[in-house]
């Protein structure tokens, strides 16, 4: 992951170096698409209100912490957004990343909707500048599966979760041609999930305790294209 920031920040560095004179983004619609990695981090043996769970924990507590749990999702990332910006200040945007294991046995993924403020717009007009940064929140809905490691969980089917995601992040972009800008995006992904998918086949579906704390950091490089 170091490198893949490392590799970002000297591209973009080139790009502000050698790009042809340009304004920042202009006011209207694009579309970006981002590529990148994530690391997910989150509660393992996450407690279910279900007395049957309750009693699996306590029968083998080393297969129910890889059974039930929210750290998965680790690798590729990706993301594809559709946005408007207004007036060089705030843009709603619709918005669906994912990211996972490139053997597919773990990943999630997160339709939202955005909204992204561009500071810089009050002291430097787009027009005066190449380059542009912003600051976003959002909420949507998560959803995640993975397959428990069978010699640790001594079961091999998948296992999942959804629930509310809420979103936070930092995007910086440089604009390489009137309709084209590349960039990095950093984002803080907070899945609040409220149900554990057990075995979707059966219909078996547990809520938990409490929420688990999960965080997804996913930074990616973007390539905007302005409609």
């Amino acid at each position: 992951m170091r490198h893949l920031l490392g590799f970002a920040v000297g591209a973009l560095a080139l790009l502000a170096a050698t790009a042809p004179e340009a304004s920042a983004v202009p006011d209207g619609g694009y579309i970006a698409i981002g590529i990148g990695g994530a690391i997910a981090s989150g509660d393992r043996g996450v407690e279910l209100d279900s007395p049957t769970a309750q009693a699996a924990q306590l029968g083998c507590p080393t297969c129910y912490d890889e059974t039930v749990r929210t750290d998965f999702g680790s690798g590729l990332a990706f993301e594809l957004r559709f946005g408007y910006l207004i007036a060089g200040i705030l843009a709603p945007e619709i918005s669906l990343g994912g990211h996972g294991e490139t053997s597919f046995d773990s990943g999630a993924a997160y339709p939202s909707f955005v909204l992204r403020y561009h500071p810089v717009e009050h002291a430097i007009a787009h027009e005066d500048r190449a380059w542009d940064a912003n600051v976003y929140v959002g909420v949507g809905y998560a959803i995640g599966g993975y397959y428990p490691d069978e010699k640790k969980a001594l079961i091999d089917d998948g296992k999942g979760w959804d629930g509310v995601a809420v979103l936070a992040g930092v995007g910086f972009d440089y604009q390489v041609a009137s309709s084209v800008s590349l960039g990095l995006d950093v984002r803080f992904a907070l899945p609040q999930y409220g149900t554990f998918r057990y075995d979707d086949d059966k219909d078996l579906d547990f809520d938990p305790k409490s929420t688990p704390s999960t965080l997804v950091i996913i930074p990616t490089l973007q390539a905007i294209f302005h409609i």
